[in-house]
């Protein structure tokens, strides 16, 4: 089957958009197939079968539960199935009979995996939203809200509709409540198959039945396959479920209707006792992991769970007749190709250009509110430039022309630098949240890496300049640096690209290591190593070889420090009538120009046009690591 005829999403016609009608008989017949899934891994020990030749069939509308007690392989199987694992040479997938490409299953199926990635800032209604609006960019907003309202019903998250998330600062939903929006942002872009990975876990038995109640409902209004790896769930959430795959070893042990487990089990010898759950019979039977504590009898206990879970998978086998055969998996109504040509058509999406606009400016729009929304993106890094201006403000205050503090002058604009950008690590934690929310997003599907990529660079560019424009208006007049708007003007944008290129360094070592205590080091080491090279410390001419011909010119303080220097003591004239000059003086008398400084400290023969190119060089260098960092991110 070829992707270019495959939907993503069902037939969604924006015009007429009825969210709570029944699917179009179209998909009531979709079948989804899987044949001889194995999946062998290596150990010590030799190979090991994880799966080992597992078919399955799937109707549009169906619910099945994979089921199984630890090890058994469930999470394996999923992975297969949503092909987030490869499965052996001789297994195959198809849909509606026709062949089914890892490729295409990606693009037909949602998974929600057990880790809720959310940005907390958001409520749960923008983040469903948003979940549409990236899936189906060119939706007007009045069919956004409409579906957005049924599947909020639906899941019943009314009450907290308006509630954000919740962030490490300020406490938003509960656990469950985030299960829910995890399981409503798949559910609500109409997705051909949707994968749960333990689409329960984190709540009670009565909102695990209404959630599985929930998605049952929209599984069979709109033609939904849904598979779902489950715990033991209580016997009105089995109610929902249509049909169980148990599943010993990485072998099936029964699959058929959930409704037959009882007169299965009661064919195997094993009846359930009344007000008892069948799943919790079944478990008991495959369970080989805990025996009795008497370790003289513990491996016999052992043996025996074996050998019952052995036994009850030889007469599930003897159950299925060797004549029996497979249903018709052909689309009821209209012909295949001609559904998947109509779902294009109607849901109108122009190519990729426009999917990458589309996306780029639902992306940025997001962005937007989570920076201005979350402290841990700007705002408690916008408090440290604060604080620190204020700090230089009070210290440095009025340094005046005094060739005594030159030097001091020179350290404001080294201090403005290194440390500002040093305080870019502040960043890590709000861009790990984005990774997390991307990395999912990305792998259902919705965007690809490079929408990403540009709504984070053009949303952090006016959050960056603030950070630094309320920095420099503090301190800039406050100490007394050159005089006139223009070189404020200059210093303004010379500080704001070396924070620019801080920001893009930090998010660049955050995306390769997503682990906040292992980005945070290495980012501070980083800066630290630039401020050692970088000509300040110590001078150019007197550091060794490797380090002046390699990583100094590589350095995007060592261009930022010299642009300021030459920006604040150019045009400049000090006294030296209170000591002799510190440099070498061409005025003569007791006065000293700006320019002797910074020819003195070989930083005079700056161009401000060639250094500011270098500055951007930088970034668009760090941008571009970026993305292939962000493009080789584990989809899973």
């Amino acid at each position: 089957m070829t992707t270019d005829l495959i939907p993503l999403r069902q037939p969604v016609s924006f015009d007429n958009a009825q969210t709570n009608t029944t699917t179009s008989s179209s998909f009531t017949g979709s079948s989804l197939s899987f044949s001889h899934l194995s999946y062998t891994i290596k150990t010590k020990a030799g190979e090991k079968k994880l799966i080992n030749d597992v078919s399955i069939k799937v109707k549009a509308g169906e619910l099945l539960a994979i089921m199984g007690p630890s090890g058994a392989g469930k999470s394996t199987l999923l992975d297969l199935m949503s092909t987030r694992k490869t499965f052996a040479p001789e297994g195959s997938m198809s849909l509606n009979g026709s062949p089914l490409s890892p490729k295409d299953m990606l693009k037909i199926s949602s998974f929600v995996e057990q880790e809720d990635a959310l940005l907390g800032v958001l409520t749960v209604r923008e983040t469903i939203a948003y979940s549409l609006r990236l899936s189906l960019p060119k939706a007007p907003k009045s069919f956004v809200a409409k579906r957005v309202n049924r599947i909020i019903d639906l899941l019943g998250l009314a009450s907290c509709a308006e509630t954000r998330i919740g962030t490490p600062i300020s406490r938003g939903i509960s656990g469950g409540q985030k299960r829910r929006v995890s399981v409503a942002c798949s559910l609500v872009a109409f997705p051909r198959v949707l994968f749960l990975d333990e689409p329960t876990s984190g709540l009670d038995s009565t909102s695990a039945r209404e959630v599985m109640f929930a998605v049952r409902r929209v599984a069979r209004e709109e033609g939904i396959i849904i598979v779902a790896s489950i715990h033991q769930p209580s016997l009105e959430t089995c109610k929902q479920f249509t049909d169980l795959l148990l599943l010993t070893g990485g072998q099936i042990c029964y699959n058929g209707p959930m409704e037959n487990l009882d007169g299965f089990l009661a064919g195997f010898g094993k009846p359930v006792g009344k007000f008892v759950n069948p799943t919790d019979s079944v478990m008991d039977l495959l369970n080989t992991d805990f025996a009795s504590p008497d370790s003289a009898s513990n491996e016999n206990d052992k043996a025996d769970s074996r050998s019952t879970a052995d036994s009850l998978r030889s007469f599930y086998l003897s159950t299925v007749t060797a004549t029996e055969s497979d249903e018709s998996s052909e689309v009821v109504g209209k012909n295949v190709h001609d559904v998947m040509i109509e779902h294009e058509n109607q849901e109108g999406k122009g190519g990729k250009m426009e999917s990458l606009w589309g996306n780029t400016y639902v992306l940025s729009e997001r962005t937007t509110k989570n920076y201005s929304r979350n402290l841990l993106a700007y705002g408690i890094r916008g408090g440290m430039y604060v604080g620190m201006a204020v700090m230089i403000a009070l210290i440095w205050i009025r340094i005046g022309l005094d060739a005594s503090r030159i030097n001091d002058r020179l350290s404001v604009h080294f201090y403005a630098i290194a440390f500002l950008a040093f305080m870019s690590v502040a960043g890590i934690p709000g861009f790990l949240e984005e990774r997390a929310v991307f990395r999912k997003e990305r792998a259902n599907g919705l965007y690809g890496t490079l929408p990403f990529l540009l709504s984070n660079t053009i949303i952090s560019i006016p959050f960056l300049f603030a950070c630094s424009l309320f920095f420099v208006l503090i301190m800039y007049w406050a100490v007394g640096l050159h005089p006139g708007g223009r070189a404020a003007f200059r210093f303004l944008g010379i500080l704001f690209l070396s924070l620019y290129a801080a920001e893009s360094q930090v998010i660049l070592v955050a995306s390769l290591l997503p682990v906040f205590i292992a980005a945070l080091a290495i980012a501070a080491f980083i800066n630290g190593f630039w401020m050692s090279v970088g000509g300040y410390f110590l001078k150019a001419r007197n550091l060794p070889r490797f380090w002046y011909y390699s990583f100094h010119w590589m350095n995007y303080q060592k261009y930022s420090f010299e642009l300021l220097a030459n920006s604040d003591l150019d045009g400049l004239t000090f006294d030296c009538s209170d000591a002799a000059c510190p440099y070498p003086s061409t005025l003569g008398g007791n006065l000293l120009s700006g320019r002797d400084v910074l020819v003195y400290l070989e930083i005079a023969d700056v161009s401000y046009g060639k250094w500011v190119g270098i500055l951007i060089s930088i970034i668009v260098i760090y941008r571009i690591a970026l993305y292939f960092a962000l493009k080789h991110i584990r989809k899973w």
